[in-house]
């Protein structure tokens, strides 16, 4: 289906987006800081955390974040 907005309707979406962007990123770095935090305790160190966590740990951690966002109706 496609729906049709009026003109101004994007300036009433936004702060609505950018509250759910600002949630994810929150989540998102969450998670990282947390698996950094983790791999530091097990002795893997900060380098081998970075060397270790690839786009597709990164992609994953993302959609983790996306799908951990509440929906407010």
């Amino acid at each position: 289906l496609c729906h049709v907005l009026s003109p101004n309707m994007a300036l009433l979406i936004q702060p609505c987006d950018q509250g759910i962007l600002k949630s994810t990123k929150s989540k998102y770095k969450n998670s990282f800081l947390n698996s950094m935090l983790t791999a530091v305790n097990r002795s893997v160190g900060v380098k081998g955390f970075q060397k270790k966590f690839s786009m597709k740990d990164a992609i994953y951690a993302v959609a983790n974040a996306w799908n951990t966002v509440k929906t407010v109706v």
